[in-house]
């Protein structure tokens, strides 16, 4: 087989084979003949394939019948078999012979755009383009794609003739209106000012390619108020004039302005004002009519030793006696206003709400201070710790213990006036579960006992058992546990802890109170020498209370009736006799 690669397809000498329309043959309209057949009796058998090479047609071509007439495609493939001979494509050359157009007429406003479609006829010509003109380029615009813009008001035409056929157009009226104004929008509504003032008014036409924005201005009253033809309005007299703005390009379109014109006023919140020396005080001015010009307020004082004023009306007193401040506007009348400063109320006195407080390291105290009388001209406080390792204090009185001891905080007045608060900040030591030796692992003391969180026992004990501590300790009042005990420790005492995770060991001074709970206290020390009735108000435990070597009470005290309890003892202590409370959180001691 001999296989070589033939020229251009010569259209008009075709043989047997395969042709693809778009690569070989141009797609086209053609006449197909048989026209140099090998005899007489030659024929071409054609099939007619589509791109996804699926037969479309088929045709058998005689030798001496009349030329086929075939619609080319592009991407069509075309199979001639059975042919000897050659045949002939000649292409059949379609002209246009009318063109119809989208639109009869066209009517559009100025900057308003469209769009034209051609159809040329027949369908089967070969050129279907068609060029776009215009009659009056000034009226309107037409592009290649026959999109058509209106410049301005006129009538033209847009004319499209066939590429194939110059003979061959189609012409349409166009129609270009103005765009007139539909709505109009004026800056201000009502205006108040003064004699000979002019406020500009802008008029603002909508929409905003509208042909002609022209305004036309007019006056109800031109004796009150006047108004030129770009809108200044002008107030000539006290008086109402009612301003109107009309579209010129459409009358229908139009809005007002109320305008009133008045004198223009200066007027202050205050017509007098009494502050102290040192003190300040504020005044506001007020200028009317409310659109006027030149609104700035110019204060001053006629004696500034006296009282001086800023540029926001702020006065302030310097010394004592009296002025007059004057608020200016220009246009306007002064306003005055009478200032009297009165002398300064100094500090005879300063009192902080605590005397003394405890605090755990760590921890913060607000305090505050009272400077009196209620009326003092300047209530500065100044705080000071006298240790600062112990206590330190800001500038607004919260202390923050931050050392083991004793602290004063000072407040002082600015005259040198001054009240101390004492803090004390306890040792404090935290114990898990275990057994511990006092003076070993805790130094001795007197402390108060608590825990964070849980509930577990508690056992302490010196060697003699004269002070023998065996508490559920909780951190919540549950009926049957005690969340505090207070007693000493001296050194030696056998502590053991069960069931807690961390106990808090404070050291604490006498408490010196008539509400004692869970320990051992001393009559002269924690509570008064006297006669009392003895109570607790819930739940039950012990009560001893030891004069010497003698027990004088040793009672189960409980807040209900019960046979094996009391609710209430009543007795006389004397200083030195000592009190041990077990399994309760409060007993009252009411002097009898």
């Amino acid at each position: 087989m001999d296989v070589r690669q033939i020229p251009k397809v010569d259209l008009r000498n075709i043989s047997a084979g395969y042709y693809e329309i778009g690569t070989d043959i141009p797609a086209g309209t053609y006449a197909l003949d048989i026209d140099r057949p090998s005899d007489d009796y030659d024929v071409a058998y054609i099939n007619i394939l589509d791109d996804r090479y699926n037969r479309k047609d088929s045709l058998n071509l005689f030798n001496e019948e009349d030329p086929y007439e075939y619609r080319a495609s592009e991407g069509e493939k075309i199979y001639i078999s059975s042919l000897v001979g050659t045949m002939s494509f000649k292409e059949k050359i379609l002209v246009p012979k009318s063109i119809t157009l989208s639109k009869p007429s066209l009517s559009l406003l100025v900057s308003q755009t469209a769009q034209l479609k051609a159809t040329v006829y027949p369908n089967s010509a070969i050129n279907k383009s068609v060029s776009w003109t215009v009659g009056d380029p000034r009226i309107a615009t037409v592009d290649v794609k026959g999109n058509v813009k209106a410049l301005k008001a006129g009538r033209t035409t847009i004319t499209a003739t066939a590429d194939g056929d110059a003979s061959i157009k189609k012409s349409i009226e166009v129609t270009v209106t103005n765009i007139v104004p539909t709505s109009l929008k004026l800056s201000k509504s009502a205006l108040n000012i003064s004699n000979n003032q002019t406020i500009k008014v802008t008029a603002t036409v909508a929409p905003g390619n509208a042909a002609n924005k022209t305004i036309l201005w007019k006056s109800s009253n031109s004796r009150v108020a006047k108004v030129d033809s770009k809108g200044n309005i002008k107030g000539l007299e006290n008086g109402s004039a009612t301003i109107t703005a009309t579209a010129k390009e459409n009358t229908k379109v139009m809005k007002t302005v109320a305008v009133k014109v008045s004198t223009k006023t200066v007027k202050v919140n205050k017509s007098s004002l009494s502050i102290m020396a040192g003190k300040t005080g504020a005044l506001t001015a007020s200028v009317s009519p409310s659109d006027s010009t030149d609104k700035t307020v110019k204060w001053k004082s006629a004696n500034t030793k006296i009282a001086t004023v800023d540029s926001k009306g702020k006065v302030t007193g310097k010394l004592k006696g009296t002025t007059t401040v004057t608020a200016s506007v220009k246009g306007a009348k002064d306003a005055k206003v009478k200032v009297t400063i009165t002398a300064p109320v100094m500090e005879k006195s300063i009192k902080v709400n605590k005397t003394s407080a405890t605090l755990l390291k760590g921890k913060t105290l607000a305090l505050s201070a009272t400077v009196s009388p209620s009326n003092t001209t300047n209530k500065t406080v100044k705080w000071k710790s006298s240790h600062t390792k112990i206590a330190k204090v800001d500038s607004k009185g919260k202390v923050t213990a931050v050392g083991v001891g004793t602290a004063k905080i000072t407040a002082t007045t600015v005259n040198g006036k001054s009240s101390v608060t004492t803090i004390y900040v306890p040792y404090s030591k935290s114990l898990s579960a275990g057994k511990w030796k006092a003076g070993k692992n805790l130094p001795a003391g007197r402390y108060k006992i608590t825990t964070k969180s849980g509930s577990g026992n508690l056992f302490i004990a010196d060697n003699s058992y004269d002070r023998y501590v065996n508490e559920i300790l909780s951190n919540e009042d549950d009926g049957y546990s005690v969340t505090a005990v207070t007693t000493d420790i001296k050194s030696g005492d056998s502590i053991e802890i069960a069931g807690l995770d961390s106990v808090q060991f404070t050291k604490v001074s006498h408490v010196k109170s008539n509400t004692l709970h869970a320990g051992y206290w001393t009559v002269g020390k924690d509570i008064a020498a006297g006669r009392y009735k003895i109570t607790t108000p819930s739940s039950a435990g012990n009560l001893f209370i030891y004069r010497g070597d003698h027990l004088l009470v040793n009672e189960i005290l409980s807040n209900e009736r019960d046979d094996y309890m009391v609710t209430s003892v009543t007795t006389t202590l004397k200083n030195g006799d000592r009190i041990n409370i077990s399994g309760l959180n409060k007993v009252d001691f009411t002097k009898k």
